[in-house]
This record gives C-alpha cells, sequence and structure tokens, in this order.
C-alpha cells in the first residue's frame, strides 16, 4: 500500500494548488517588504516566497490558516486559543517572534500564553496575494520579526474592474459563499468591497461554526501628487469546538470530542493611507490604524483541584474529576501610525520611517470547581467544597521606532544594503488574582501586581545581492534582531505572590545566503541561513495542573542556535506545471536550563510536492503532497518534573479537478487527505487534537 502511494505521489510530483499557470517573471513580480513600497521581487536580498490570488482563493481552503498551512516553509501550531504560524523553527514562541502582517499593519497579539493570530478574521476572497519572509526583518519591522514576516496583501487598491460569486459546500455539512467586487468609479476614485459567509459543522462530533466577514475600502487619486485610501472590516463568527482527548479514545473513536469549548469573536478594523509624491523621485507614505479584536470563550470540564495549606489549614485539601467551568474575555485594541519616505537617487534607494504603535489589552478569567474534596492525608474524609479562582490583566505595550535602509549600486550588477532601526518600548500594566475556597470553611487570598518597564533596542542590515544576469540573483544577509519582552512576561508569580523579574530583551544575529533564478523552464530560489539567539526569554512553571497553587518565572537563561536551508523550485511545460519546495531547521539549546536539548514544537523540516495539469482547454487537475517532520513537545509532571516526548512526523495528500464551464465559470472538485491519514493538528505525551480524515468538497465561481 505504502509503496503503490508514494509511486502515485512520484508520478503527479504532488501535483500542487501552488503551482502557476504563469511562469514567474522575476523583473516583474514585486513585493511589498521594504516599509509598504513595491520592491521587484530581483532586487530583495532576502529569500521570499510569494503566494497570488488562485494558489489562495481557489475552493479548497476555507480561511486564512487553510492557506499557510499548505504554503512552503510554513508551521502552523493549533493552540487551545487558536493558531499560531511558525517560520524557522520559533516553536511556542513564534507568536512573538514572527510579524504577520495585512497591507503591513500587525496582527500579533502582545498576550503570549492565550493570545492568538486573528488571520481567519480575513476574507479570502478579498487577499491578492501573500509574502513570505523567513528570517529576520527587524529593521523595518521592529520587536517580533526576528523570524520573519508573512504580509497578506488585500485587494484594496487593485484598480481593477471584476466581480467574483462563490458558493461552494464541504464535508461535515459545510457551506460557504461569498462575493467580491472591484469598481474603478471614476478616473481617479476605485471602490471595493469583500463578504464570506462560512457556516457548517467539523470534523469531530460538536464541532459547529458561522462566521460573517466583510471588508470594503475607497482608492481617491486626488491629483498627480495626492493619494489617499480608506479601509474597514469587521469580522463576527461563533464557534464550537472541544479539547484534545486521550491517545487511548483517540486510537477507537478519532472524531470524539473532549470537553466542549463556546468561543464568540469580534473583530472591527479601519486604516486611513495618505500618499504624496515630491517629485518622481520622493514619495512619501502616511498610515494611520486601528484594531480591536474581542472573544468570549467558556468551557465545561472536569478538573483536579489542590487547595494549598493557608490560613490556619494544617494540610492541603485535593479534589478529584471536580465539575468545573471556564468563562473568558479578551479584548485587545491597538492604533498607531507609520510614517516612512523613499528616496531614489543616481545610484540607489533610501528609505527612511517612524512607526507607533500603542495596544491595550484586558483579559478577565474565571474558574470555578465544585465537588467533594478530602485532606492530603485522609483520602476517605470527603468534604463537599467548591473553589473559584477570578484572574484579571490589564496591560499595554507601547512602542515607537525610527529606521532607514539604504540600497547603494556599487555597479551596475552590485548593490549593497545597509539598515539600522532604534526601538523603544514601554510596556506594563495591572495583574489581580483572586481565590475563594469554600470546605470546612471560608478561605480567600488576594494578589496583585502593578508594574511597568521600558527598553531600548537597536537592529543592523549589511547585505548585498549580486545580479550576475538577467534574471539571476546571488545574495547575502546579516541582519542583527531584536525581540523585547511582552507586558505578560515582566511579571512572576513565585509562592503567593507577584514581583518583577527585570527581564531583557532577546538578540538575535541571522545570516543568510541564497539565489534565485529563472532558467529555460525552471524557477529555482534557494536559501541557507543561521542563527544565534542570546538572552532567550525562558518560561519557568510550576503546578501548572491548577490555576490556585501556579508558579511561573520568565527569565534570560537560554542561548539558541539554528541553522538549516528552503529550497523552492518549479518546472514549466507545455500543459504541465511541477512544483517542489524543501525546508530543513536544526535547533539546538547551547546554553541554559535546557543545554543541549532541541527547541519545543519546531517540526525538523517540511516538504510540499506538485504541479498542474492542462487536462484539454476546459479540464485541469490539481494536487499537494505536505510532509511535516517529526518535533519535540516539553512538559511538566505534577511534581515539577519535565517530560520530553517526540510526535512523529506526519503526511496528506489533497487533489482537485477544475471545469470550465465557460468563460465566467468554475467549477471545482476535490478530496483533501486522500489517503485518509491519522495525523494530529496538536499533540502531547497522552492527549491530542486530531486533523480531518479523508474529506471532499465542491465549489463554483463566477468571474466577470
Amino acid at each position: 500500500m505504502w509503496r503503490g502511494r508514494y509511486l502515485v505521489l512520484f508520478f503527479l510530483q504532488g501535483i500542487c494548488i501552488f503551482s502557476m499557470e504563469k511562469t514567474i517573471k522575476l523583473e516583474e513580480t514585486v513585493v511589498v517588504s521594504k516599509s509598504g513600497f513595491d520592491t521587484p521581487l530581483v532586487s530583495e536580498n532576502k529569500n521570499v516566497i510569494v503566494l497570488f490570488k488562485d494558489e489562495i482563493d481557489n475552493g479548497n481552503h476555507k480561511n486564512v490558516e487553510d492557506v499557510l498551512r499548505d504554503a512552503p516553509n510554513v508551521i502552523v501550531q493549533e493552540t487551545y486559543f487558536g493558531p499560531r504560524v511558525d517560520i524557522r523553527g520559533n516553536g511556542e514562541k513564534s507568536i512573538s517572534k514572527v510579524k504577520i502582517l495585512s497591507d503591513g499593519i500587525a496582527l500579533n497579539s502582545i498576550d503570549e500564553s492565550m493570545g492568538t493570530l486573528p488571520i481567519n478574521t480575513i476574507p479570502l476572497n478579498s487577499i491578492e496575494r501573500i509574502d513570505i519572509t523567513p528570517g529576520g526583518n527587524s529593521v523595518i519591522y521592529g520587536s517580533g520579526s526576528s523570524g520573519g514576516v508573512i504580509n497578506i496583501i488585500t485587494k484594496s487598491s487593485l484598480k481593477k474592474d471584476f466581480l467574483i460569486l462563490e458558493t461552494g459546500i464541504k464535508s461535515y455539512d459545510f457551506r460557504s459563499g461569498g462575493i467580491s467586487f472591484g469598481q474603478n468609479l471614476n478616473e481617479n476614485l476605485y471602490g471595493n468591497f469583500n463578504y464570506t459567509y462560512l457556516n457548517g459543522n467539523g470534523y469531530r462530533d460538536g464541532d459547529s461554526q458561522e462566521s460573517n466577514n466583510f471588508s470594503g475600502g475607497l482608492d481617491y487619486k486626488i491629483d498627480e501628487k495626492n493619494r489617499v485610501k480608506v479601509t474597514m472590516g469587521y469580522f463576527k463568527g461563533d464557534k464550537d469546538y472541544s479539547t484534545g482527548i486521550s491517545k487511548e479514545l483517540l486510537k477507537e473513536n478519532r472524531k470524539a470530542a473532549g470537553f466542549p469549548i463556546d468561543s464568540d469573536s469580534k473583530r472591527k478594523t479601519y486604516s486611513l493611507d495618505y500618499e504624496y509624491k515630491f517629485s518622481e523621485n520622493l514619495t512619501f507614505l502616511t498610515t494611520l490604524y486601528y484594531q480591536s479584536f474581542k472573544r468570549d470563550f467558556k468551557e465545561i470540564s472536569l478538573m483536579d483541584y489542590v487547595v494549598p495549606k493557608v490560613g490556619n489549614m494544617p494540610f492541603e485539601i485535593i479534589g478529584k474529576d471536580l465539575d468545573s467551568s471556564m468563562y473568558g474575555s479578551f479584548k485587545e485594541n491597538s492604533k498607531g501610525i507609520n510614517l516612512r519616505g523613499k528616496y531614489q537617487y543616481l545610484n540607489g534607494e533610501l528609505i527612511l520611517g517612524y512607526d507607533y504603535n500603542h495596544t491595550k489589552l484586558k483579559r478577565d478569567s474565571e474558574i470555578k470547581a465544585s465537588g467533594e474534596f478530602f485532606p492530603v492525608t485522609m483520602p476517605y474524609f470527603k468534604i463537599k467544597g467548591e473553589a473559584e479562582v477570578n484572574l484579571k490583566n490589564d496591560i499595554f505595550k507601547e512602542s515607537n521606532g525610527i529606521y532607514a535602509l539604504n540600497t547603494y549600486n556599487l555597479t551596475d550588477k552590485l548593490e549593497l544594503v545597509l539598515g539600522a532601526r532604534y526601538e523603544h518600548s514601554s510596556l506594563g500594566g495591572k495583574r489581580t488574582s483572586e481565590t475563594e475556597v469554600v470546605t470546612m470553611g471560608k478561605n480567600t487570598y488576594y494578589r496583585e501586581i502593578d508594574s511597568d518597564e521600558k527598553t531600548d533596542n537597536y537592529a543592523l542590515e549589511v547585505g548585498t545581492d549580486y545580479k550576475y544576469s538577467s534574471s539571476g540573483t546571488f545574495y547575502t544577509r546579516y541582519e542583527r534582531g531584536f525581540t523585547s519582552p511582552l507586558p505578560g512576561q515582566i511579571t512572576d508569580k513565585v509562592g503567593n505572590h507577584y514581583e518583577k523579574n527585570n527581564l531583557k530583551s532577546e538578540i538575535s544575529h541571522n545570516f543568510e545566503v541564497g539565489m534565485r533564478d529563472y532558467y529555460e523552464e525552471i524557477f529555482m530560489n534557494l536559501s541557507v541561513f543561521s542563527n544565534f539567539t542570546s538572552n532567550e526569554i525562558v518560561l519557568i512553571q510550576k503546578n501548572s495542573y491548577n490555576p490556585a497553587i501556579k508558579e511561573w518565572q520568565y527569565k534570560n537563561l537560554n542561548e539558541v542556535r539554528k541553522f538549516g536551508g528552503e529550497l523552492y523550485l518549479e518546472e514549466y511545460f507545455e500543459n504541465l506545471t511541477l512544483y517542489q519546495s524543501f525546508s530543513y531547521v536544526n535547533t539546538k539549546i547551547t546554553k541554559g536550563i535546557y543545554e543541549g536539548e532541541e527547541l519545543p514544537l519546531v517540526p525538523s523540516g517540511k516538504i510540499v510536492l506538485g504541479g498542474s495539469y492542462n487536462i484539454n482547454e476546459k479540464l485541469k487537475f490539481n494536487a499537494n503532497f505536505n510532509w511535516v517532520g517529526s518535533y519535540m513537545v516539553k512538559e511538566y509532571e505534577r511534581d515539577n518534573t519535565p517530560i520530553d516526548s517526540k510526535v512523529k512526523s506526519y503526511n496528506y495528500t489533497d487533489l482537485m479537478l477544475t471545469y470550465e464551464v465557460n468563460e465566467y465559470f468554475d467549477l471545482s472538485f476535490g478530496i483533501n487527505n486522500l489517503f485518509n491519514e491519522k495525523y494530529n493538528y496538536e499533540e502531547t505525551r497522552d492527549i491530542a487534537l486530531p486533523a480531518p480524515g479523508r474529506n471532499y468538497f465542491i465549489t463554483g465561481k463566477m468571474s466577470i
């Protein structure tokens, strides 16, 4: 069976949804990596992968998470609160080291423990392309980008008239529909609107979701020098899902539900862009933005609970399998401004910029447990009781950054890139915890801390870009980057009280060498990289199973080394396009508490194989094969002993057939996870969250 499967995959070359119908023209393809300005891909001295709209909104994906899960070099981690996105081996710290942008505006939360990325609040049909830049980009984007940047570019400035209507059905009674249109209202005014609706069940018992998602805007060219653009978006979603379950139960029923979770989300975004062209060589851009993300969730479960010795209590009291509930509210507001200017002179280009961001987060959670407790020394002496823990965080982070990036033409073929950034941040806020336990008596204890810190950091970049032919580029790059602490990290909980920890920023040194070229119907993109991080922020936890006595400390303990490579190939034939992507990363903690170990939650690599075959003028066949390498998970026993477990590699294969009914209407049918692979989105030693088995979809798209 396995031999036959891989013979099929070899024949298809994983025929992939990421293949291009048109060859990549390096001189024509642009990316928005240099502070909001379009830059030809051939001029980038770093590895960049571009996903175009046909690869993003193709009927196989229902949201941005699905797109990135299939993308080259990208690992999507599933967590209790939602997805996190990783590039080049950041693992559990990816939310603070890989920056996700929408039209240049960051989506990352300032909360590492309960925060998530609201990438699924962006309508798929509003996206024109996605630029994926592995490795550091700290000069332009500051803290949080030392691991890489993913920029989601929407159709808000497309300036093309179009109308697209989509509808589809998928396995598990899942339905979707959407409309996207853009219109040049006159020669100077362009408008666009995008709406998607999703409704249906999920793979597991009890899973369901419903969402409404729209975005739109106006782009007005006032005159030859002035241009203004206004955009906004709104998302509302309800999702019922459940926690992971034991692997033993998973063997019997992969669709079995865990403890139920009900989550409601709302997100609003507004932005205003102003462009002024002083001359043909000098352009100035301003972006003002505001975004709000609110999430409420509720979980009903069973839990063990330990009441510590407080007051006059002579011993601990334990409750087993208590009826419990957790209610949470998460509200994050972010506002800011980006100012940047580009000056093109005789021998190069200079970009100067300033950015400001203020993000405020309020997070409340209430945990209740009730049932029979017993003294630790007398397990048969039952006591009826209840416990309640209320946790509140009111935190903020404010950052100011200035930067410069200069590209200088040493010769007609060789460019020198120099960049620098200075960033000042203020962060902190108030954290409280109140615990009330009622057993033989009533015990209440309250903790509070109001802390703030300031950080000053700088980034440097030096690189070269050598154009050895009209299509070929060889580049080198060094960057000194940084990751400043998040506000939730500057406070420890030790014993029964909070305390400041004087946490410092992480410092990273990124080195990269690569080349890209297009030669005789073959496109190749190759990069080799290494990264050395000092003062890595490490979270040390105790009693993580019990919110009443849970303790933690953040320390700058580790030094980490990473190295790896990425290879991206496409081959173009008359009716066939083939695609291959290979990425590898090796991580090691070279100094610190876990010296000699690899970083947790970092797969050793990823392979995507694929292509597209035009059977005739109307019928096209696509498929893709994804392989994700094994990785390590670190957990803690109840006595706080660390345990490491290995999660094995997994793969899945998707197929799609598209029929062009006429020039305006396409019909697609597909199978996801063709071989019904049993793999998991999230996994520990004993618990797992299963990914869907074999499933099907059919979609229709009308384009005018």
